[in-house]
């Protein structure tokens, strides 16, 4: 049988099939993704803002539709969502290292070792949403009992967390895929089946919550089951277009069988961000304990401030993907000046961008406040909330950016230091003082805060302008 040529080759033993080989073999290989120098800050944090702005009007919705409810169901959804945080912090173990292997492989066009992280991310994310939801699914009462709130406030957040729960699958999937594809350089396609998958989590809360379309009213339980279900959604959409090579990270020979060898890689990049997150979490559980003996209308207050204020925080989410993603992928490319300049560009943008947000929402807070809640006691509160962390915008900018691009570059270990110099030395040790030493109002409580953000933000400047994160292999 002759041996035919390969399409679009001329014939075989001609000049022109020789020429043409030497060319093809002198092209380089189709890239994974842009090269970093191609990426800009702003094309990265830019989507990534719209998507973490829709997440943030899903969770007012939220608490809108269930305020109708009474105070009592806004505390029980915010503390719902306080423990449900708290176990995803664990989920930053993966997805931290992921973010920092795939950024690296996609500096140094290795498609194999991106798509291997991938498929090895989604095994562990299985693991541990599987082995979470069996774990705590019988102790969601206890969980929110904890924050020493009230029993209706009990009553109404464990229904709300057993069916965040029953999510706990997709919810870890689709933040694996999310980070992934963000430290590939691909932000937008995150972007739309997000905001697809949020219009469909307001539209199910209108329908569950209340029970619309002649289904069962389910109140705050049918918030939760809003929001897993639009989690699946989203699972739904990413798995296909993946399998079918239609987003830029591809597919290739790499198994989906355990591998245990990049399962250390990924752990050990990714553990102290998961540390990071748990202690978070618990510096945030006892700083609730603090502020539930002032009484629910201030424990309330605070959750619906923090969401409130969430709004000026979305730049700091998006300058933070910026930072991490291209300060990886310079670093696989070989440039650590240049990942240098990408922090420092990301940081002056989400302090300009926060800062801007930060002093539009305090000029707005009143109604903005009045319009989450019909409560003479709390809408104060709240007023008074949002003017102290408010003018902290500009130094939680910093720790969201510089955090960021350390990240990117696998030093997890310092971001875990300053959080626990941060919040438990600086933030709970002096509102502890204010609360049961001095007896002081919960507006001098709320002011350790800004105190906080300082050390955090002074730290982690320090850290990286030094520049041991260039050093560090991954």
């Amino acid at each position: 049988m002759e041996e035919q040529s390969p399409p679009g080759l001329p014939a075989r033993d001609t000049p022109e099939f020789a020429s043409e080989l030497l060319d093809l073999r002198d092209k380089p290989p189709e890239p994974l993704a842009p090269s970093p120098q191609a990426l800009g800050v702003w094309e990265l944090a830019w989507p990534t803002i719209v998507a973490s702005a829709t997440q943030t009007l899903v969770r007012w919705a939220d608490l809108k539709m269930v305020g109708g409810l009474g105070v009592e169901a806004v505390a029980g959804v915010s503390a719902g969502g306080l423990v449900y945080w708290l176990l995803q912090s664990a989920v930053m173990a993966v997805t931290t290292g992921l973010v920092a292997l795939v950024a690296r492989a996609v500096g140094a066009r290795d498609e194999r070792l991106a798509d291997a992280t991938l498929k090895q991310s989604i095994v562990l994310g299985t693991l541990f949403g599987l082995g979470t939801l069996v774990a705590l699914l019988p102790f969601t009462g206890f969980l929110i009992a904890i924050y020493g709130v009230d029993p209706l406030v009990v009553r109404y957040g464990s229904e709300y967390l057993v069916f965040l729960l029953l999510g706990n699958v997709p919810f870890t999937l689709t933040f694996i895929f999310g980070a992934a594809l963000r430290a590939a350089g691909d932000s937008r396609t995150p972007l739309w089946i997000g905001f697809i998958a949020n219009i469909l989590n307001v539209f199910l809360n209108w329908v569950l919550i209340y029970g619309h379309l002649g289904m069962p009213a389910l109140g705050v339980a049918g918030a939760g089951l809003a929001s897993s279900l639009a989690m699946g959604f989203q699972v739904l959409v990413f798995w296909p277009l993946w399998m079918g090579r239609r987003i830029r990270l591809r597919p290739t020979d790499a198994r989906f069988r355990p591998d245990t060898f990049l399962w250390r890689r990924i752990l050990h990049i990714g553990y102290p961000a998961a540390l990071e997150g748990v202690l978070f979490h618990l510096g945030l559980f006892a700083f609730m304990r603090i502020i539930t003996t002032y009484g629910t209308a201030e424990f309330t207050a605070y959750q619906v401030g923090a969401q409130i204020l969430a709004l000026s925080f979305l730049p700091g989410l998006g300058f933070t993907t910026a930072a991490a993603t291209l300060v990886g992928q310079h670093l696989g490319d070989g440039h650590p000046e240049r990942a240098a300049h990408a922090g420092w560009r990301s940081t002056a943008g989400a302090i300009v961008a926060m800062s801007g947000l930060g002093a539009a929402i305090i000029a707005l807070a009143e109604p903005i406040a009045s319009w989450f809640i019909d409560d003479p006691a709390v809408v104060p509160l709240i007023v008074d909330f949002i003017w102290i962390l408010g003018v902290v915008q500009p130094l939680m900018a910093i720790e969201f950016a510089l955090g960021g691009a350390l990240r990117g570059a696998g030093d997890t270990r310092f971001p875990l230091f300053t959080i626990f110099v941060g919040l438990f030395v600086c933030r709970l040790v002096p509102a502890h003082v204010a609360a049961f030493v001095y007896a002081a109002s919960i507006q001098v409580v709320w002011s350790s805060l800004v105190l906080d953000y300082a050390i955090k933000a002074v730290l982690l400047a320090v850290r990286f302008q030094r520049g041991r994160w260039k050093r560090i292999a991954v």
